[in-house]
């Protein structure tokens, strides 16, 4: 029954397109998630939803994603065998698991989260599943995890409002950065590369996820701060005028992100759209 519930689950992942390549099938195909949910029913577990995996002071700070957007971020991620992984955000486990049946025995999956009980409960649900070679750290995210940098590829499964200088330190020279990034009303997931000196996106795609805590926590702001008065005065916005605000578009389609270091003299183009963050210059630009 349960395996029935999990290989058909898996199905609906590929048929829907989230799946793609053989590599993540597999790994969904051999790692079952009630493993990483076992208070949740199995009927629950084996749909494309988030769960809510904790709350505190009212607020969702935890959850297992929902899977066709991990089998989204893994397509993006690109991993290989041997590759050395730092997760940022460790929720129930799951994702770390379905990395390290990609990444394989000599590859190596680091995972780290800000919540005692969060590392402990992934932990468990780790070993109970076949992969208690995960190493689950409790650390402040925005800090990364130093001691076995620098890392093939660095995931955030939680939302960031900027790219912490740490996370640039400890990416290897060829290594792929990928993290749902707040911009202005948007968060997308993009997977950054380094070039030169800057990062420079190969892929941006929609996404949703609960926000850092502590050193990378999204400053308070308001919509006045960063949309025209006449515009907010409309009130509510529609999603397509939300898009145009965000990126110069109404479509993700032919987006290149680079992201400067704050210090960096870059003067942008005259087709290109700037933002500014603590740490990162953010240029938007569609001529390509």
């Amino acid at each position: 029954m349960v395996v029935t519930q999990h290989q058909a689950y898996v199905d609906q992942l590929k048929q829907a397109g989230w799946i793609r390549t053989p590599s993540v099938e597999a790994a969904f195909r051999r790692v079952p998630r009630h493993h990483f949910l076992p208070n949740v029913p199995l009927v629950e577990t084996y749909q494309n939803q988030a769960i809510i995996t904790k709350r505190l002071n009212g607020k969702s700070v935890s959850s297992s994603s929902e899977p066709g957007l991990m089998a989204t971020m893994l397509e993006q991620l690109d991993l290989k065998p041997g590759h050395r992984v730092l997760e940022i955000g460790a929720g129930t486990g799951y994702n770390a698991a379905l990395m390290a049946h990609i990444v394989g025995e000599t590859g190596q999956v680091i995972s780290i989260d800000i919540d005692e009980d969060i590392v402990e409960a992934a932990h468990q649900h780790l070993a109970t599943a076949g992969y208690p070679q995960v190493q689950v750290v409790c650390r402040d995210g925005g800090n990364g995890y130093p001691d076995f940098a620098p890392y093939d590829r660095i995931i955030l499964t939680v939302g960031a409002w900027d790219i912490a200088p740490a996370w640039r330190e400890q990416l290897s020279a060829r290594g792929r950065l990928l993290l749902p990034l707040r911009i202005k009303t948007r968060q997308v997931s993009i997977a950054f590369e380094p070039a030169d000196n800057y990062l420079v996106s190969i892929s941006v795609v929609p996404c949703g996820f609960m926000e850092l805590r502590e050193v990378l926590a999204e400053p308070d702001m308001t919509p006045l701060e960063w949309l025209p008065k006449q515009v907010w005065n409309l009130g509510l916005l529609p999603q397509p005028l939300i898009n145009w605000i965000d990126f110069g578009r109404l479509t993700l389609e032919g987006l290149r992100i680079r992201a400067y270091p704050k210090e960096n003299k870059y003067v942008p183009l005259s087709h290109e759209l700037t933002i500014d963050k603590n740490w990162n210059k953010l240029v938007l630009d569609y001529s390509e």
